[in-house]
């Protein structure tokens, strides 16, 4: 079962060295230095050494083990657009600037002539 992947606001702002991981499991910790990630986070690694790697998500840094992440496979446009769609019924009000009514609609004055 895939897993879901979380994007942060600062994607567009990673490292160009960087190669990204998605987070297999969510790590925490309370050391200073270590980046803390849920599963599906994805990570900008730019150190590979050993058993502890460094990466950041957004403006956040720091190490985390190697063997919490895999590398991230970007998926083709038309594989994602083939992916199911949930359908969400919308309803939306619209006014002009000079027509404010009650949401029921049943006053139907100008606000001048109120």
């Amino acid at each position: 079962m895939p897993h879901a992947v979380n994007f942060t606001f600062y994607d567009i702002c990673r490292c160009p060295r960087a190669e990204r991981y998605v987070a297999l499991y969510t790590y925490t910790s309370d050391e200073a230095g270590d980046l803390t990630f849920n599963e599906g986070d994805v990570i900008d690694v730019v150190k590979t050494d050993g058993d502890w790697w460094t990466g950041s998500i957004g403006l956040r840094s720091g190490i985390f083990p190697g063997n919490f992440v895999r590398k991230y496979e970007e998926q083709p446009v038309a594989a994602a657009a083939a992916a199911p769609v949930e359908e969400v019924e919308t309803s939306f009000l619209f006014c002009r600037s000079n027509e404010h009514r009650p949401l029921g609609g049943l006053n139907n004055r100008s606000p001048a002539t109120r």
